[in-house]
């Protein structure tokens, strides 16, 4: 048994070490994160061949939005990169458990207080232990098949997603009242804030039939930054978008989001708007001048540590669509460096 937590490392690597040698994943997990790109696109090559799902999906719960999108992003990469799946549903569900598997033999689990969620597997303070008792781990599996419900069939989740989605009007939220009640401004804030609050996006700008022309900048003072028709939740007033251009793959610029998204009716393909200050003017003018590609920008960064937030060592989910990847701070800084020092 060994016992593992976000502080030191985080979930998002402790599990991909289960997957070693492993050609199935359990995931048990009542909240889901919205958007599974970046986890398929660092398991692909692992050998993966089957991925069984157990979450939750309760009546009148405003969780039912999210899950919309994460049972068609988990549906979806699974079938790109050729993964047997299973979803199944547990309503009681509350535990978080992750398991792999060789041969349908169980040998390692993760039983632990992270979701299987951006926050839970990356940088909330959570803890678990890892164990690889066989039996133990079997019968985990065997009590979760009797409490759970059948796999869902195709039409099933299709239909369930589908009525999710329904029940969002055209501004793309809920018709679902939403309490507005904020207390945090009773609670006194510690003198020294040790970690910056702060998230850090590298962005594509344009896309695959209609790349970003060499002849547009985007150097305003302040400029208008889109996203895709999933609501960009993750993204805050005060962070930092770092752009690309689609097509050279060159640096555009960062930029500080200083409006919460809004939803644009006439947009079709990227209707999710924010606004953001520019905090490299002067490279933004000029950035195709300059040579800082995504694969040289990843090359020069001279660090065996992740460079996306949950864990992840490259920016290859840009290539399947990802409209935004969470960084971390170190090669967040390291991309803002390259556009500070860039003459």
């Amino acid at each position: 048994m060994e016992i593992i937590n976000n502080l030191y490392s985080n979930h998002f690597n402790y599990i991909k070490y289960l997957l070693v040698d492993a050609d199935e994943l359990h995931i048990i997990s009542p909240f889901l994160m919205e958007s599974f790109d970046i986890f398929f696109d660092e398991i692909k090559d692992m050998g993966i061949k089957k991925i069984s799902l157990v979450t939750t999906l309760k009546d009148d719960n405003l969780d039912l939005i999210k899950k919309s999108n994460s049972l068609h992003s988990f549906c979806f990469n699974c079938l790109t990169h050729s993964i047997d799946y299973k979803i199944f549903i547990d309503n009681k569900l509350h535990g978080k458990i992750y398991i792999s598997s060789k041969d349908n033999v169980p040998y390692k689990a993760i039983i632990t207080s992270a979701n299987f969620t951006e926050a839970g597997l990356g940088f909330n303070h959570e803890w678990g232990i890892q164990i690889d008792d066989s039996n133990q781990i079997r019968k985990i599996i065997d009590d979760l098949s009797n409490v759970s419900s059948h796999a869902l069939t195709n039409d099933e989740i299709t239909n369930i997603i589908s009525r999710i989605d329904s029940y969002t009007d055209s501004s793309g939220e809920t018709k679902k009242p939403k309490i507005d009640l904020k207390v945090s401004d009773l609670i006194k804030k510690r003198a020294k804030i040790h970690k910056s609050d702060i998230r850090y996006f590298i962005k594509p700008v344009g896309w695959s039939d209609r790349p970003f022309s060499t002849n547009r900048s985007l150097s305003n003072n302040i400029e208008k930054l889109h996203f895709s028709k999933r609501k960009p939740s993750a993204v805050r007033v005060g962070d930092i978008l770092i752009c690309y251009a689609v097509g050279t793959t060159k640096l555009l610029g960062y930029y500080e989001v200083i409006d919460e998204p809004v939803f644009l009716e006439d947009a079709e393909r990227w209707p999710w708007e924010v606004k953001a200050k520019n905090l490299s003017i002067d490279y933004s003018q000029r950035w195709n001048f300059f040579n800082n590609t995504i694969s040289s920008i990843q090359a020069t960064y001279d660090s065996p540590e992740p460079i996306t937030f949950v864990g992840g060592k490259s920016l290859g989910a840009l290539n399947f669509g990802a409209d935004k990847i969470r960084l971390t701070e170190e090669f967040a800084n390291h991309l803002i460096n390259i556009i500070k020092n860039s003459r």
